[in-house]
Order: structure tokens, then C-alpha cells, then sequence
């Protein structure tokens, strides 16, 4: 059960930080500083904690890898605007550029994760 939920505020948190930071640089790495990571890091947190709390109330939809997209998407969207102030575009184009991002790396993770899971799996048992 603590292993679950420790899951569920890891993963958006680790799929929230660099989404934010790349899109707060706009791409460019080699801008990034000390202060964009603390503020990536914030937004991860607080992801990272709506998701777990979220989790709480509506346990069931988090079995669709889309709907696990949204919410994570969602909660970073609230996050980023409340962490910092956007950096370019509108009041919150940031956010929403963000929260879309983590959206995108929450279904690539989850693909990925499970055709690297799957192969390993038949791995093992063919031997």
C-alpha cells in the first residue's frame, strides 16, 4: 500500500520537474540555472502531491493510461501556475505548454515502461 502511493506522487513528480524546467528555458538546456530547478522541482512537488491526493478520492480511473495522462497533465497545469509566473506567451501559456509536455512524457513513460517490461519479462521465462 505505501510502496503504491509512493508510485503515485514518483512518477508524476519525475515526468512533472523536466518538463517544467526544459519548457521554462524553452529548450535550451544550457540556460538552465540553479533557481530554474528549484522552481522545476516545486512544480514537480506539487504534482507530484495533487496527483497522490487526487488518487485519494478516485482511486479507479487511474487504470487508463490515458486518463493517468490527463490528471498528471492537469495537476501540472495548476502547479506550474502556481509555482511561478509564466515566462513567455500569456499568464499561463507556460502552464498549459507544460502541463501538455508532462501529459506527452506521462504516455511515452508508459508505453515505453511497458514494452520494456513485457520484453524483459519473456526474457526471463524463455530461459
Amino acid at each position: 500500500m505505501l510502496i503504491q502511493k509512493m508510485k503515485l506522487f514518483l512518477t508524476p513528480f519525475c515526468e512533472a520537474t523536466p518538463a517544467c524546467l526544459l519548457v521554462m528555458v524553452q529548450g535550451n538546456i544550457w540556460l538552465a540555472t540553479i533557481g530554474h530547478l528549484q522552481k522545476a522541482t516545486e512544480t514537480g512537488l506539487i504534482t507530484g502531491v495533487g496527483v497522490l491526493i487526487f488518487s485519494l478520492f478516485t482511486h479507479r480511473w487511474f487504470g487508463n493510461k490515458y486518463i493517468v495522462a490527463g490528471i498528471t497533465g492537469g495537476m501540472c497545469f495548476i502547479a506550474d501556475l502556481m509555482a511561478h509566473p509564466s515566462h513567455f506567451g500569456g499568464v499561463s501559456t507556460e502552464a498549459i505548454v507544460t502541463g501538455a509536455f508532462t501529459a506527452l512524457i506521462s504516455l511515452v513513460v508508459n508505453f515505453v515502461g511497458k514494452r520494456l517490461f513485457v520484453h524483459g519479462r519473456s526474457k526471463l521465462t524463455k530461459s
